[in-house]
């Protein structure tokens, strides 16, 4: 504390005490929000998920999942009642060309390669069994690659399925960025950025670049948050579903 004379002079510089009661009480307020701080990071209110999920390096993966989590539980605990039941199948495409080199380069979207012959009959053979087993389907989605469509076309044709295949881009494989049909031994190198990114970021980590079908880079989250996009818009809110 500063305390300057009347009338001019030095000025003399007083040493302040502290007070007992406000340091008692700051360390009471400490210990106090340091497990409170923890526990919203370690499942944050719907408040505070935004704001983590915005934050990018600054919070850990590990926090911004809990963050996106806690916002789905949220939606979806306010949509529960109202929600149709659906009946979902996930079907993979059948063996691509690209497939047969699975081993030894990246894969990723690559939209234009086509079904092998041994694709093409698996297929049939999932049409057949789809036949068997009388499925009713109300409807049938694919997505743009090449691969996909040719599965469903051959699929539906087998199990006298009439439905129109419904075209829709957001079903597609995630984009890998640059990375894509690089050789796996070079892209997965042990120490090397991409296994690098990958133990930082987890499932936020965004491959760089873009792909040879020019699109960008996608992580896992990305994909999810489209895939959910779908799921709800499409499906859930869908008249024809019962």
């Amino acid at each position: 504390r500063r305390r300057c004379p009347r009338g001019g002079g030095p000025l003399v510089l007083e040493p302040v005490m502290p007070n007992p009661l406000s340091a008692r009480l700051a360390r009471l307020a400490l210990a106090a929000a340091i497990p409170l701080a923890s526990a919203l990071l370690a499942s944050p209110p719907w408040w505070l998920t935004r704001a983590l999920l915005a934050s990018g390096r600054l919070v850990s993966p590990q926090r911004r999942l809990a963050a996106w989590d806690a916002l789905q539980r949220r939606a979806d605990q306010r949509a529960r009642g109202s929600r149709r039941r659906v009946r979902v199948l996930l079907i993979r495409h059948g063996e691509s060309e690209a497939n047969l080199q699975a081993g030894q380069i990246v894969g990723g979207r690559d939209v234009a390669t086509p079904l092998s012959a041994t694709g093409e009959e698996q297929a049939r053979l999932l049409g057949e069994r789809l036949l068997r087993d009388g499925l009713r389907v109300d409807a049938v989605y694919a997505s743009h690659a090449v691969r996909a469509r040719k599965t469903a076309d051959i699929a539906c044709a087998a199990a006298a399925i009439r439905q129109r295949v419904r075209i829709e881009p957001r079903l597609v494989e995630f984009s890998q960025g640059s990375l894509e049909r690089r050789w796996r031994a070079e892209v997965y190198a042990a120490g090397g950025p991409v296994l690098r990114g990958i133990a930082a970021h987890s499932l936020f980590y965004r491959p760089p670049g873009r792909s040879p079908d020019g699109d960008l880079g996608e992580s896992q989250w990305d994909v999810e948050r489209r895939m959910r996009s779908f799921i709800e818009a499409e499906l859930l809110s869908w008249e024809g579903v019962g």
